[in-house]
């Protein structure tokens, strides 16, 4: 893998290093748990305000909004942020995985 460094010290690979944090959203009526994968330095926040409009989540799980009811599971869910009431990480971040 080519590896480039800048003249500050900055290093650029072709693989973009992230780390999944298990997370758990409200959206329209629904909860949805899976896997957000953030930059490696930034935190939950951060990766939520950037301006992409929408956030994948992997092996994710979309319930009835009292959680009682599993409705859908799926490999990969794309969600549009405008849609989501609240999110929160499931672990806390310093245990999210590096992927």
């Amino acid at each position: 893998m080519p590896l480039e460094v800048d003249d500050k010290g900055k290093y650029f690979t072709e693989r973009i290093s992230k780390r999944g944090l298990l997370v758990t959203l409200s959206i329209r009526g629904t909860r949805a748990q899976g896997t957000m994968y953030l930059s490696r330095d930034n935190r939950l926040k951060d990766e939520w305000n950037n301006a992409e409009r929408f956030v994948a989540l992997t092996d994710a799980k979309i319930w009835s909004a009292d959680g009682a009811r599993l409705i859908r599971e799926t490999g990969l869910l794309i969600v549009n942020k405008d849609q989501v009431d609240w999110i929160c990480p499931d672990e806390p971040e310093s245990e999210s995985k590096d992927k």
